[in-house]
């Protein structure tokens, strides 16, 4: 009996050294797929970076260029601000007098349903 009781603990504990094993290969596995995930996503962060960087590039290169042209042409630009300057003062002023008269005519309206 003894020896059944040893060869019966043997048989046991083989068990659950299996379903140990078992539970560490599932867990590994887990943990595998997992990485891989986080590697695909790491991926695809990685390349949205760079093209991020690439589109930043071109658009430094483009200021760049922006730049060197308008430090030749400086009269131009200024003439050019200029008269932008002036179309939107003359905006501007059109919008306020659209807004003076706007509010005359809500002043009147309103004293007209206050009688």
């Amino acid at each position: 009996t003894s020896t059944n009781a040893t060869e019966d603990y043997a048989a046991v504990n083989k068990v659950v050294l299996y379903k140990e094993l078992d539970e560490d290969k599932e867990s590994s596995e887990d943990t595998i797929r997992s990485l891989k995930e986080s590697e695909d996503q790491t991926t695809e962060t990685l390349q949205a970076i760079r093209l991020k960087l690439a589109e930043t590039e071109a658009r430094v290169v483009s200021a760049e260029e922006e730049r060197e042209a308008a430090s030749k042409a400086p009269i131009e630009m200024e003439s050019h601000s200029s008269a932008e300057t002036e179309e939107l003062q003359a905006q501007q002023s059109a919008a306020v007098a659209a807004l003076e008269e706007k509010k005359r005519e809500l002043a009147s309206d309103v004293l007209t349903l206050k009688t």
